[in-house]
């Protein structure tokens, strides 16, 4: 039964995933039940009924996308949904090794590249049941059940927000789950006049586009390259210019396999809390501040000559942005909400970096100058100003595309918009309330987050995301695609020293 039509943001996901260019997204959360809860946590029924309450109460996962490879994909309702094609439990040895962090990394590549199979609601979830857990507060003298649970799902039902709604509905009715609650796998969706999607965000009348802001792109596309370098045009809305380090071109080989790398960086929530509190004394937001740890990371890892005769000197940077508040919609509400915010970084000269690192070691401090500073005010006051500015935005462009599908597909072979992306989901309340807002008194919880995107052939070469919990650590997932850094044959090294820069500056913070 058809629902809507895609918008053109929605297409541009479509295109990108039917062409195999990115696969799955995923949001994990670290459960644990308590002792006195009697749950199976390696069987699939342990977690059926909390998955129905989910299914029901959001539309978009009963959905699957028709046409893909036409310009007027749709949203189709599917009349029944096999939760047995949904639900995957992992053999809990992946976690034996008392190594959780290299358990989750090893568990997340196979949920990255894994395609869609045709037919169904493009989502699951997979379960990789952890060790008990031995807690020395008054609630839970006995010990914990702990599992990780991956929701992964096509970027085509919704944006990285949704995943933390996903856990909140999940949890909310997983509290409510006991062990004799026996239900069937297959679960039948109310008629689909019941059952609608909301409007697409990326519409023109929410997305005004100016003469001005249309114009530059669009004359950069038909002009000699040049001619539009000479004019400083650009097809993209991006500022990558001569000196901009952007890896290897983009390139997609259908015939190798699992294309996603990922590495996790976890930051106690003492030194995150530290950062907040820094970054507020000096005006700034946490996500400004990781702007500068990631610069600051990339000028002493990323060489200074590009492909061996361009000079670096500088990194351009693509922020994801939410943007449910410039329509006045509710955090957690589902769908794809989700702009962009780009922005230009100068390289960190090397006399300054050494500077610096000498200054925290005599400190034990920030050794940031006044200058990194105003740089962690500016991006965040940009922040800001895009995520309550509905002009003039990035993807309010798709919509002149003649073709998004061919549009997609010809970026292939060129390069990349950027040096890095971020995308920080900000702090989970970790299940302390319901999604009504009112404290519960339940006996599950989560306790951290991980959120992973996929290999994706268009981004640029280091995708950097980021989700903490309330009173708990924060996770920083940096993902790639084989081969996009472009620097080295260690690829896995070069991002390792990025992790290391970015754990002793959040170190220096504090």
């Amino acid at each position: 039964m058809l629902m809507r039509f895609a918008s053109p943001n929605e297409r541009r996901t479509i295109s990108r995933e039917d062409l195999g260019f990115y696969n799955a997204l995923s949001i994990a959360a670290v459960y644990e039940v308590l002792e006195g809860e009697k749950i199976d946590l390696e069987s699939v029924h342990s977690f059926v009924a909390p998955l129905k309450a989910c299914i029901l109460q959001h539309p978009f996962l009963s959905v699957i996308v028709a046409n893909k490879d036409t310009e007027k994909p749709a949203y189709e309702g599917v009349s029944s949904i096999d939760l047995k094609d949904h639900i995957s439990i992992l053999p809990d040895q992946l976690s034996s090794s008392g190594n959780e962090t290299a358990a989750f990394e090893n568990a997340l590549v196979p949920i990255l590249d894994r395609p869609w199979p045709t037919g169904i609601p493009p989502w699951r979830i997979v379960v990789l049941p952890l060790a008990s857990s031995q807690r020395s507060d008054k609630e839970d003298k006995a010990g914990t059940r702990r599992c990780w649970i991956a929701f992964a799902f096509s970027h085509t039902l919704g944006d990285g927000m949704v995943g933390l709604t996903f856990h909140r509905t999940f949890l909310d009715a997983w509290q409510q789950t006991t062990a004799t609650d026996k239900m069937s796998e297959s679960l039948t969706i109310p008629l689909p006049a019941s059952r609608t999607l909301p409007a697409p965000f990326d519409t023109p009348e929410r997305l005004p586009i100016s003469w001005n802001f249309l114009l530059g792109p669009l004359i950069a596309v038909y002009l000699p390259k040049f001619l539009a370098r000479w004019l400083g045009l650009h097809a993209a809305v991006t500022t990558v210019n001569a000196g901009t380090w952007t890896g290897s071109h983009m390139f997609f080989n259908p015939a190798a396999p699992r294309q996603s790398r990922v590495k996790l960086l976890e930051i106690e929530n003492r030194l995150v809390q530290k950062a907040l509190q820094t970054a507020r004394s000096h005006d700034a937001k946490l996500t400004g501040v990781i702007h500068q740890l990631i610069i600051r990371a990339l000028s002493k890892t990323i060489p200074g000559k590009s492909g061996g005769s361009e000079v670096v000197t500088n990194f351009a940077s693509q922020t994801a942005v939410d943007m449910r508040a410039s329509i006045g919609t509710p955090a957690y509400t589902w769908g794809l909400f989700v702009s962009g915010y780009y922005e230009t970084h100068a390289r960190l000269p090397p006399e300054q970096q050494q500077q610096q690192q000498q200054q925290q070691q005599q400190q034990q401090q920030t050794a940031w100058s006044e200058e990194l500073w105003a740089a962690a005010r500016s991006t965040t006051m940009g922040l800001a100003e895009c995520a309550t500015r509905l002009n003039d935005q990035a993807i309010g462009l798709l919509r002149y595309a003649p073709s998004i599908r061919n549009w997609t597909l010809g970026k292939v072979g060129g390069p990349r918009d950027c040096s890095y992306e971020v995308s920080n989901l900000l702090a989970f309340d970790g299940g302390r309330s319901g999604s009504n807002g009112v404290p519960h008194q339940g006996k599950k919880r989560i306790t951290k987050m991980v959120f992973a995107q996929p290999a994706n052939v268009l981004s640029g070469p280091l995708v950097f995301n980021i989700v903490s919990v309330k009173g708990g650590s924060l996770v920083c997932a940096i993902s790639w695609q084989a081969g996009a850094l472009g620097v080295c044959d260690d690829e896995m090294g070069v991002v390792e020293e990025i992790c290391a820069s970015l754990r002793e500056d959040f170190e220096a913070l504090e």
